[in-house]
């Protein structure tokens, strides 16, 4: 039996991520294509393609984290997602998840430094959402 601890670092949590936004990116580049071909070959507004990116990026990590309870690049690096509440995560954790690591990518990850400071060792994205990363 594969034992699983609750502690994934944050170095880990950002190489598994940095691993997912490779793969992003060609899921930006074949949305972005349609999109464009949608709108006659005309450059779109930037607010437009901002929204198409962000709202792209949600489905990619929802339908993973949902699905299989991690993404590709959590998989590279043995780190699964689960609900606290002791079942599959909800969309709505999922949704949770999402925008606060959103936030958590705009502010450079700094919040993740928090896990080395809680006694249950949870970032600010686990806390909110009701969630957590272990290593399998």
């Amino acid at each position: 039996m594969i034992e699983k601890t609750q502690f994934v670092s944050p170095v880990k949590r950002i190489a598994a991520t940095i691993y997912d936004i490779f793969l992003l990116l060609g899921v930006w580049f074949g949305v972005g294509s349609i999109a464009l071909w949608l709108n006659n070959s005309e450059i779109l507004h930037p607010g437009v393609g901002l929204s198409i990116v962000i709202i792209s990026a949600w489905i990619f990590y929802s339908f993973f984290w949902m699905r299989g309870g991690k993404t590709l690049g959590m998989a590279v690096w043995n780190i699964e997602i689960y609900s606290l509440k002791g079942n599959n995560i909800t969309f709505m954790q999922a949704t949770l998840r999402f925008y606060v690591n959103l936030l958590i990518f705009i502010l450079m990850g700094v919040p993740l430094l928090q896990i080395y400071f809680s006694k249950d060792r949870l970032a600010i994205n686990d806390r909110i959402s009701m969630t957590s990363l272990r290593l399998i």
